[in-house]
């Protein structure tokens, strides 16, 4: 997305944001997003067949694996601006997230990934659903939004971010299946 689309979507007043999504109050919340369908039965079947789940076991296994997973993000970038973006995020973002409630939930305040360094990796005990449709973290998620378009910010499982701290890639280096220039950590 361009800079000038960007900017038209941030002078859109919420109210105006919320009818273009759907309609009504609930609208972030409720309309614009369909339900995603958690059920693939080529992919049961696969799991089934390797009997690497107990029989008395796989309904609970199969919940586990349609719970949603927390939101996490990692800042990227040079080592200067991603500690512009993260003091952003923990003076403004994270404190009006303190005693917030989201749908009967309490919203607890991300924490850094102990194991990812300079606290540039966060995660959160919010959904990625929760956090794009409810109207109370409107501001926040609109914020990891640009950042993301921007490439300030990756929103990504922690698991995908474990690779590149582990190995070493270089800039004349051509992993697979990497996708992204800016998978390290950010540099000086």
């Amino acid at each position: 997305m361009g800079r000038r689309a960007r900017d038209r979507r941030r002078q859109l007043q919420p109210q105006q944001r919320r009818e273009r999504s759907g309609g009504g109050d609930q609208a972030g919340w409720a309309g614009g997003y369909p339900e995603i369908v958690k059920e693939n039965e080529l992919f049961e079947r696969y799991y089934r067949e390797q009997r690497i789940v107990p029989d008395g076991e796989w309904d609970a296994f199969m919940a586990a694996l349609r719970e949603p997973l927390p939101a996490t993000l990692r800042i990227t970038g040079y080592k200067s601006h991603a500690r512009e973006i993260l003091h952003c995020l923990k003076e403004k973002y994270f404190r009006e997230l303190q005693h917030l409630e989201v749908d009967g939930q309490k919203v607890e305040m991300p924490q850094a990934l102990s194991w990812y360094p300079e606290e540039l990796a966060w995660h959160t005990n919010l959904s990625r659903k929760i956090l794009r449709k409810s109207p109370q973290l409107e501001r926040f998620h609109q914020f990891l939004v640009s950042e993301t378009e921007c490439g300030n910010i990756s929103r990504q499982e922690a698991v995908s971010m474990i690779p590149p701290l582990l190995l070493n890639v270089n800039p004349d280096h051509k992993p697979l299946g990497a996708t992204c220039p800016s998978a390290s950590p950010p540099s000086g």
